[in-house]
């Protein structure tokens, strides 16, 4: 029999039973008798994989990876069997299709490994070398199974492995040694929150405030977080509403022998979830939805008032309670009025011998999640005094009760939107700005029969240069005037958003007409004449510098649009994908402004399938006709 090699490694232990184990972990360290299991890390915003977890398995005589794991630790085998997992992954990736192994994995990796090898010349640098691999590949997975001595020296090697291309992914966020000052010795870029975080969240108040925290908090540093441990659509449903952007769990794949995207089922459910949330929090008209937090609850006549007492005072946390009868609120018990009726919280008190029902406020506050956060704020004010401060229950379009928001929260948000929807609107043309344009086109995306249109203005650059900023503004503010009173005469349900510079944006619920882009670009060719000399006008051009302080003739500015409609919105999955298509377009459309010297657009109609990587399209376009306002369909 022979010994581990690595630095932690002891003598065989005595004792029959233990030598045996100590056997068995030291072949399989010597032979690589590990096999590597993949289980994908998923954004959540559109189902696709970000990267796979290597999870490691042990031969069939030994236990479960925890325990084989753990064995090793008590036996001083976890640095041998630790090199061994890491070979075994690095060798199966390497044989990955290309495709594959070039993508990113997350590895567990001890801070012991981390500290007693260091980034240069170590282990896994080798490994790495060895397979072919290169840094960007990998995420430095830090599991805290063992705490650090030296933080200093940790951290200073973990800065080394980032300054050479590394990822470092903290595991089980709140569940290690000491995982504030980990989190701050190595500031990872992903913070995976431990699987208990995420366990039934969608059952418990203080887990979901304390998930709002960490959101915030990830956010600020700039690191993603990723949810462990997701095994049901309400866990998911909840981590979402919350922000998390990733997630990782059995409910969207099991660790397998290969790299696997989540089944089209999961994808498609994923989907349909996560247009709820996306892209709302800017916007003045934000659903209540999304600030919702679940709330403890009655059933009628389950609860006497014996029992709300107790439960009150077992749980001084627990504000209210909202009565229901087959999930449905019926009434809302608040701590307040409770106990101002009962003169204080004793165990005897006047509901001793009622019912829950007759406890509570028969005629609370309920509204439906997709409520506007202004309006229900009105809403709530107009209360009775007695009641102004009670939380207000939330209900789905079913009548099932959801949760509830307190006063506190829809006033804080309510003052924020009214500060993010001055911040994101244009202060040159007082449009909406990008966030919300980008919650308009995640709405058309999920409408049959939408359109999303793009419009900005050729050459405006070298006109800003030539005749100078405040007529620049003006330019913009023409384009602005021209599509808005298109719109509000010919489409008024669509909406106009100025996304910044000479850029806007058209969502409408229905297809857009031909003759009202047409219209579009000859009212701008016509009323842009007033914004250009008498001389540049009779010209056809005005005279501008290059970046190379050449004098050129630039063609007057025109206007060119790009129409996206029909089911190829409905294909997309992300607004930034719509973005790109019609950027594709928009340039054919200069090719041939550049050429006619008038404003015109294109349309697009084709279907063609949109991936996360690429964007594939069917037959070429048409190119613009020439005329007054050009277009091709």
């Amino acid at each position: 029999m022979t010994t581990g090699e690595g630095p932690n490694s002891i003598a065989p232990p005595p004792g029959a039973a233990a030598r045996d184990l100590y056997e068995a972990l030291v072949e399989i360290t010597e032979n690589d008798l590990v096999t590597s299991h993949f289980q994908p890390i998923v954004d959540l915003h559109h189902g696709s994989t970000i990267a796979w977890e290597v999870l490691s398995r042990g031969p069939a005589f030994m236990p479960t990876p925890s325990e084989m794991f753990g064995a090793a630790e008590r036996l001083g085998l976890s640095h041998d069997l630790e090199n061994a997992c890491r070979r075994v992954a690095f060798r199966t990736i390497a044989r990955l299709p290309a495709g594959l192994s070039r993508k990113r994995y997350f590895l567990n990796v001890s801070p012991h490994v981390i500290s007693t090898e260091g980034p240069n010349g170590g282990a896994l640098q080798t490994d790495l070398a060895r397979y072919g691999l290169e840094q960007s590949n990998l995420v430095m997975e830090i599991t805290e199974r063992e705490s650090i001595v030296d933080y200093e020296g940790f951290e200073r090697h973990i800065r080394d492995y980032v300054q050479q291309g590394f990822r470092i992914a903290l595991d089980d966020f709140g569940a290690g040694h000491s995982g504030l000052v980990t989190l701050v010795t190595c500031s990872p870029h992903f913070l995976k929150l431990d699987m208990s975080l995420s366990r039934d969240i969608h059952r418990h108040a203080y887990k979901q405030h304390l998930l709002k925290s960490l959101v915030a908090f990830a956010g600020s540093v700039d690191a993603a977080l990723i949810a462990e441990g997701v095994e049901t659509w309400d866990e998911l449903e909840t981590l979402a509403r919350f922000g998390v952007r990733y997630a990782q769990g059995y409910l969207l794949g099991r660790p397998a022998p290969s790299p696997a995207e989540p089944a089209t089922n999961v994808r498609l459910q994923l989907r349909q979830i996560m247009r709820q949330f996306n892209y709302r929090e800017a916007d003045l008209n934000e659903a209540v939805g999304p600030l919702v937090i679940r709330c403890a609850t009655l059933r009628e006549r389950e609860k006497r008032g014996e029992d709300i007492d107790r439960m009150f005072r077992k749980e001084p946390n627990v504000d209210h309670v909202v009565v229901v009868r087959d999930d449905r609120p019926t009434g809302l018990i608040t701590r307040r009025a409770y106990y101002a009726k009962t003169g204080g919280p004793v165990g005897y008190h006047l509901f001793q011998w009622k019912p829950a029902e007759e406890a509570a406020n028969p005629t609370p506050l309920v509204v439906e999640d997709s409520m506007s956060i202004p309006a229900l704020a009105k809403l709530a004010m107009e209360r009775p005094p007695e009641e102004i401060y009670d939380p207000v229950l939330v209900v789905n379009a079913q009548g099932v009760l959801i949760g509830s928001v307190t006063i506190r929260q829809l006033i804080m948000r309510s003052t924020s939107l009214e500060v993010q929807s001055a911040q994101s609107c244009s202060p040159l043309t007082g449009l909406p700005g990008n966030r919300t344009i980008e919650r308009w086109i995640l709405e058309a995306i999920d409408q049959r029969g939408a359109s999303v249109v793009y419009a900005d203005l050729d050459r405006f650059k070298e006109y800003n240069d030539c005749y100078g900023f405040l007529r620049g503004d003006e330019m913009i503010r023409c384009a602005a005037r021209v599509l808005s009173r298109a719109l509000a005469k010919n489409a008024s349900a669509a909406r106009l958003g100025h996304i910044g510079g000479d850029d806007f944006v058209v969502v409408s619920p229905v297809e857009v007409a031909t003759d009202l882009v047409q219209a579009i670009c000859r009212q701008f060719d016509e009323e842009k004449r007033e914004l250009f000399d008498a001389n540049d006008l009779q010209r056809g051009y005005f005279v501008a510098v290059d970046r190379k302080g050449n004098t050129v003739n630039v063609p007057l500015v025109t206007l060119s649009v790009a129409v996206v409609q029909g089911d190829v919105v409905q294909e997309m999955e992300h607004p930034g994908a719509l973005a790109q298509l019609a950027s594709s377009l928009k340039r054919k459309v200069k090719e041939s402004t550049a050429r006619e010297g008038v404003s015109g657009y294109l349309f697009e109609r084709r279907r063609f399938h949109a991936s996360v990587e690429t964007l594939e399209h069917g037959a070429d376009h048409d190119a613009p006709a020439p005329g007054t306002a050009q277009g091709a369909q």
